[in-house]
């Protein structure tokens, strides 16, 4: 596959999830949202200036930096998430950008970012050591990358794969059946699947190794999340998916 067919590939997948991953965030906006945004400011390499949230989605991280001060602009390779993120900042009452590019090679000059950060993209891209040599260029010398993921799909063995299985048996006893934002065809889906790097490889330990490779110095790893950002029930359903952050800086 073509990475421009990869590309789209991606897009049309989360176009079909636009509308109900907005209503996810949505709920993490009523309790999770400071949690999120003392752990953006904590880590921001600046007190304040332009943010790029790649892979935005419904506009999360840019709108939240936003109304925190910062020039946020958000990508995103679904045209139907930027009309959502679009949407949403406008009910906020931020200034936020909101654009569609392909997150792995954006129309932005070089060095124009303070901060890049992102959650749950990294585990879709197609290309990674375009990606991050891409981020890398986008931002400013003293800039840092932040994003946040987790082996979504990647199951290192048998045990984990039994934890997992348990976890959602419990959450579905108290809660029903876990949210799935997808409501497109099958095969737009399996298009969306045969584009991913990462869904054999453990992480963050690969990112540990490369990020150096890509330009990035100070890489830090903090191994799980879990339990600062979630809530009751996610905390439960990803109990053994670790929610790890990285950061990276450009000397």
């Amino acid at each position: 596959m073509e990475l421009q067919d990869r590309a789209r590939a991606v897009g049309q997948r989360w176009d079909y999830c636009a509308a109900g991953y907005d209503k996810i965030i949505e709920e993490e906006r009523k309790t999770q949202e400071d949690c999120w945004l003392q752990l953006l400011m904590t880590h921001r390499p600046v007190r304040s200036g332009t943010l790029l949230d790649v892979g935005t989605g419904p506009g999360f991280f840019a709108i939240l930096m936003a109304k925190a001060g910062w020039r946020s602009v958000g990508i995103d390779c679904s045209a139907a998430m930027i009309e959502t993120a679009s949407h949403n900042a406008r009910e906020a009452g931020v200034d936020a950008l909101f654009r569609q590019e392909d997150i792995h090679a954006a129309s932005f000059p070089d060095g124009f970012f303070d901060y890049i950060v992102c959650r749950n993209v990294t585990w879709i891209l197609y290309n990674p050591e375009k990606a991050f040599r891409e981020w890398f260029r986008l931002l400013k010398p003293g800039g840092r990358l932040l994003y946040v993921d987790a082996n979504w799909y990647y199951v290192k063995d048998e045990a984990e794969q039994v934890a997992r299985d348990r976890d959602e048996a419990e959450y579905r006893r108290l809660y029903g059946s876990p949210v799935d934002t997808y409501c497109g065809d099958a095969a737009t889906d399996q298009a969306f699947q045969q584009t991913l790097f990462f869904n054999h490889i453990d992480r963050p330990l690969w990112d540990r190794e490369h990020l150096p490779q890509f330009g990035f110095t100070n890489v830090q790893v903090t191994p799980r999340l879990n339990e600062q950002v979630y809530d009751e029930k996610y905390r439960l359903l990803f109990r053994s998916i670790p929610l790890f952050m990285v950061t990276a800086d450009k000397k």
